[in-house]
């Protein structure tokens, strides 16, 4: 709510000890039934088209954007649509707070004069009521529709207060004290008379939900000033109209209630203050849609929670209405109270095949109707009455790709739907060419089922393939059945070393609200172990991204080396191998990946030191990602160099920060064509071929670590020698060789190392 005028002090002192760069920085439902308010006030619509209405919100334009100063009207929905309502000529003292009361009229709270106004929703005229006392800022309104009661937060620069206001008057009555630390944006009131905070520490933090006082979550963006807050009661969801600061704009946030963390749902352009959405809670239905059924006679039994919200219900209007083979509903059941506020009532049955159409519809004695599913009669629950079932099961699944060892057992998702249901779904699959296993998949929510492999990862090898089909059965009496075609995967070596868990907010690497930026980070050896990583190649690396400012960086480098040092201060500018060399862009949030052009050997025992670099000629907004605080571990610098590049900048001195990016290293074996750098293997290995199974060849890698006489024999099931791949002194080293299986027949073949004492077999399966 807060404008940017108030915030100058406090930004500065929270941003004073940072660097320059630095402080440029930093339904149709199954379940629960929408409700409307039927009918809606006359200052905010006609009554003769309450659908219409739905999800409107409105909100005052602060600063920015490409609409006026001033009052505008908007949808929860991309395409938002906002549309300018009125300039307000008072913008200075800009609406800061807003809501909706039981009489449809939208109230608000002017910064700086602390004027109470009521907002036109046709005109967007502002009238003021009256001025608001014993308060410094009005930063919230909120309407509890439980208690009829405006409430409003206060905060007067270093205490955050709740309170009511008296909407004659401008009488602000605090009701307790101080909430949270930081300062309490905006308020809302949920459907039950909760009360939501939204509270904001500085603009490198991530702000913060508040209920009743205690704290869920975090939001997962960093907010500052002009924030919105408000509640649709259509749904009983939240809502901010947010300004994120990372990204230097406003956004649409809904926000869930158990944690407190948001979802982006769309940018907005400007700064909006007094948001606020219309409509009240009305009777709410929960109804689980009937099932398709084999019953020809009925009757269809309809179950529902009705709850009254304020309002008792109205029998006369709680009703089911449905009709038969017929798109447009033609009948109607009266449903009855069978205690407490469960309701029922029953579709009759004629003895034919048919599909039914239906939709439950309420009331409550001020006369809000609500309808199961919203939006009825144009949307309506369907079942169908058959004899027998002649369909089978379809099961959605997307294939599993490739499984490193030390992430097995996977698991298997998919989605199966049946006009009559489903009644088990089940994986049947086998290793290679062994014996085939099966396991169940559990039914979760919706059409979803899943299941984890029978297996462990000391039943698996590196190349070794699994060959799996998902199978399901139909609940009808028939139980028909159905399976997908026979998918497979290679359990591989690569490992996946992921490091740091914090959530703190980092513009480095992707710091493109600068033309230019460097960014080194360390990772000790003992952290890339701890993680699951070994000696390897990377082949990628990982960022976790919280949102998407930036443009494509050109010049985008990234370097890395195997080092003893055990922290950083200074740029490191010798030594380095770089793996990646050109364009790129942050695609998305959650982790990113950018694949090696030219991956590095990492070897355990060494720290590893990664560089990261960029030379763009423009500059658009961050692209943060979650860090963890440390200290001594990553520097980086930012900066616009027109004629320069941030890879090679020779005036920059690095900036030590208290954090560290966190980061996935994608780390594999060697593959035959990729340098390793001649490093000395510590002991004697033999790996598993791949691929396995093969046809007609195949790689099988082994390490020697010292000098010494070396076979490697290819042996039958029977035990008999069949072919002779290595016979001869080697110096120390890593190998891979190929075998070359066409001279032979289909069948399992075993393969067997011998060096200086060192002895070891593995098993081969050719396919032909």
């Amino acid at each position: 709510m807060l404008h940017r005028t108030m915030f100058f002090f406090v930004i500065f002192i929270l941003l004073s000890a940072t660097t320059y760069s630095q402080e440029r920085i930093n339904t149709l439902s199954l379940g629960i039934a929408p409700r409307i308010m039927n009918p809606l006030p006359p200052t905010v619509i006609p009554q003769t088209s309450p659908l219409s209405w739905n999800s409107r919100a409105f909100g005052y334009n602060a600063y920015g954007g490409s609409i006026a100063l001033g009052p505008f009207k908007m949808w929860l929905s991309t395409p938002f649509n906002m549309t300018s309502l009125y300039t307000d000529p008072q913008s200075s003292n800009f609406v800061e707070a807003g809501c909706f009361d039981a009489n449809g009229i939208w109230w608000g709270a002017r910064y700086g004069n602390n004027a109470l106004v009521k907002i036109d929703t046709t005109t967007g005229a502002i009238t003021q009521v009256a001025t608001i006392t014993d308060a410094t800022s009005i930063t919230g309104l909120a309407w509890d529709w439980t208690t009829s009661t405006m409430y409003a937060s206060d905060y007067n620069g270093s205490v955050n207060k709740i309170g009511t206001i008296n909407l004659a008057t401008g009488v602000f009555t605090p009701l307790g004290g101080n909430i949270g630390s930081g300062i309490l944006i905006d308020i809302a009131s949920s459907n039950d008379g909760s009360i939501y905070e939204h509270i904001i520490t500085s603009p490198t933090t991530q702000s913060q939900i508040y209920k009743n006082g205690t704290l869920l979550g975090s939001t997962g963006f960093n907010a500052n000033y002009s924030q919105g807050m408000s509640w649709d009661h259509k749904v009983d969801s939240g809502y901010l109209a947010a300004y994120n600061y990372t990204t230097s704009t406003g956004e649409l946030r809904k926000i869930n209630t158990t944690t407190g963390a948001t979802t982006l749902i769309g940018t907005l352009g400007c700064e909006v203050d007094g948001f606020a959405i219309p409509g009240a809670p009305g009777p709410l239905i929960i109804h689980t849609p009937y099932s398709n059924t084999q019953s020809l006679t009925g009757s269809y039994i309809q179950n529902a929670i009705i709850s009254a919200a304020g309002s008792g219900i109205n029998p006369y209007w709680t009703k089911i209405f449905w009709s038969r083979n017929n798109p447009v509903v033609t009948d109607s059941v009266q449903m009855t109270n069978t205690g407490g506020t469960n309701w029922t009532g029953n579709i009759p049955g004629n003895g034919t095949i048919a599909t039914y159409r239906y939709y439950i519809r309420t009331a409550d004695s001020i006369g809000r109707f609500t309808t199961s599913p919203f939006g009825a009669p144009s949307n309506l629950y369907t079942f169908s009455v058959l004899s027998i079932d002649t369909s089978k099961p379809v099961i959605t699944h997307s294939p599993l790709g490739n499984i490193p060892k030390n992430n097995w057992p996977a698991t298997v998702n998919c989605s199966v739907t049946e006009p009559f249901g489903i009644d088990s779904v089940w994986v049947r699959w086998e290793k290679n060419s062994g014996n085939f296993s099966r396991f169940n998949l559990a039914h979760g929510s919706g059409n979803n089922w899943s299941g984890v492999f029978n297996s462990d990862s000391s039943q698996v090898s590196p190349y070794d393939y699994i060959y799996y089909r998902i199978i399901a059965r139909s609940a009808s009496s028939q139980h028909t059945m159905d399976s997908t075609v026979l998918y497979n995967f290679q359990i591989t070596n690569k490992n996946f070393s992921c490091i740091g868990t914090g959530t703190l907010s980092s513009n480095y690497p992707f710091g493109t609200y600068w033309e230019d930026g460097r960014t080194q980070l360390l990772f000790l050896s003992s952290e890339i172990i701890g993680a699951g990583g070994f000696s390897g190649l990377v082949y990628s690396i990982g960022f976790n991204v919280i949102s998407v400012g930036g443009p494509a960086m050109n010049g985008f480098t990234i370097r890395m080396q195997n080092t003893p040092v055990t922290s950083i201060s200074a740029w490191t500018t010798t030594n380095w191998t770089t793996c990646y060399s050109g364009t790129y862009t942050v695609s998305g949030t959650g982790w990113q990946y950018i694949t090696m052009t030219s991956p590095i050997w990492w070897t355990s025992g060494q720290n590893l030191l990664v560089e990261v670099c960029y030379n763009n000629n423009a500059w658009t907004a961050y692209s943060p990602v979650n860090a963890t605080a440390s200290t001594g571990m990553m520097i980086g610098y930012e900066m616009d160099l027109p004629s320069g590049d941030g890879c090679t900048e020779p005036t920059w001195t690095a900036t030590s920060l208290a954090y560290r990016s966190n980061i996935c290293f994608n780390i594999g074996p060697y593959i035959e064509g990729i340098e390793k750098h001649n490093e000395i293997p510590d002991k004697f290995s033999l790996s598993q071929n791949y691929p396995n199974p093969f046809n007609p060849t195949t790689k099988i890698d082994y390490a020697i670590p010292k000098n010494g006489f070396v076979t490697l024999k290819i042996y039958d099931v029977l035990g008999r020698e069949v072919k002779t791949l290595v016979n001869e002194n080697k110096t120390p080293g890593n190998y891979s060789i190929d075998f070359n299986g066409s001279e032979f027949s289909s069948g399992v073949y075993f393969y067997k190392l011998e060096s200086k004492g060192f002895s070891d077999v593995k098993r081969m399966i050719l396919i032909k």
